[in-house]
This record gives structure tokens, C-alpha cells and sequence, in this order.
């Protein structure tokens, strides 16, 4: 494990973020995307390809994220800097920190495999913040949950198989997870 949080470029496929890992290759978010998030989202599409009334949600249902929104980027930076200075190296961490939009929400979001994972870095990150006098909203929800979310409603009340709750989301959700995926 590093001692130092490392950033990828910043990339504007789907919005202004940079990617980062307490791994100078990354390993850990390169396996994700590949391993779990890819293969999770085209199962999602897959059943609504097929028309599925109720979707299993497979990884999805066991994925977290942490997220810090924050002022600006130059916060994000101090927060993770704080992190790093902190809790590495007993602690691996990945995520990214920007926004959607050029000039939208600046925030941190880290990836957790597990509620214990979850919950330790929603404490260790609402600590660097704390130390930093800065303004944030700190909060956590399912890995997925702007994707899913539109079809199954509020994350709080999904299973590990959930009704479509917005069948008129699906056509939204499948266009959007074409673009994702870059599917023609």
C-alpha cells in the first residue's frame, strides 16, 4: 500500500473528474471498473433489454460510495491531502473528486466494498474536513444509486431483487447506459 493518494488525469468523458488511488497504478480502480462496475452495469441493461419487471441488483447491492461535496477543487485537494497525511498508510483508498459539470459541485467520492468500509471512511473523511474548518455535506449511499435510482426508487428500500418502481425511467436508463458504456 502507498503512502501517498495518486491522481490519474482529469478526464471529461462524463463530466470534469480525476481519478485517484493510494496505488500509483490505480490497480484497485482499473479492477473495479473492469471486475465489478462494467459487468454490473451491463446486467442492468440486459434486463431491461429483456423487459424485466424486477431487477437483481448482484454487486450493486453491496456497493458504496462516500461522498464530500464540497466548495471547490482546491478543498477537494486539502481533503484528501488530510487523508493522506492521516490514515495512509493503513488504509487503501480510491475514488474521484471533481464535478459534472465545468463549473457544477466540486466533490470527493470514494468507493467502499463493504458497510465497515463505508462507515470507517465516512468518519475518517467528516475528521479531515473537521481539521480543515471547511463546509461540507458528508454522506454515503449505494455505489450506483443515480443509475438505479430512476428505476427503482429510493436505495433505502432496494433488495437484492427490486421492482421497477418508474417503468417510464427505462428507455431514460438504457440510452443513459449506452452512453456509459459506448454502446451503438
Amino acid at each position: 500500500m502507498g503512502r501517498e493518494i495518486h491522481l490519474s488525469q482529469k478526464s471529461r468523458k462524463h463530466g470534469y473528474w480525476t481519478s485517484f488511488e493510494s496505488d500509483p497504478h490505480l490497480t484497485k480502480l482499473k479492477r473495479r471498473i473492469r471486475y465489478r462496475c462494467t459487468p454490473c452495469i451491463e446486467s442492468l441493461y440486459r434486463q431491461l433489454i429483456e423487459g424485466k419487471n424486477e431487477i437483481e441488483l448482484g454487486p450493486a447491492f453491496d456497493c458504496w460510495k462516500v461522498v464530500v461535496v464540497l466548495g471547490n477543487e482546491e478543498e477537494c485537494l486539502k481533503v484528501l491531502e488530510k487523508y493522506q497525511e492521516k490514515f495512509l498508510p493503513s488504509r487503501h483508498i480510491c475514488g474521484r473528486f471533481g464535478s459534472k459539470g465545468k463549473d457544477g459541485t466540486k466533490a470527493i467520492v470514494v468507493n467502499a466494498d463493504t458497510e465497515e468500509e463505508r462507515d470507517a471512511l465516512l468518519s475518517e473523511l467528516r475528521e479531515c474536513v473537521n481539521d480543515l474548518n471547511l463546509t461540507a455535506q458528508i454522506f454515503y449511499s449505494k455505489g450506483c444509486a443515480y443509475l438505479y435510482g430512476e428505476l427503482l426508487g429510493d436505495w433505502h428500500k432496494w433488495q437484492r431483487v427490486t421492482p421497477v418502481s418508474h417503468p417510464e425511467n427505462v428507455e431514460k436508463v438504457i440510452k443513459r447506459i449506452k452512453e456509459v458504456l459506448e454502446i451503438s
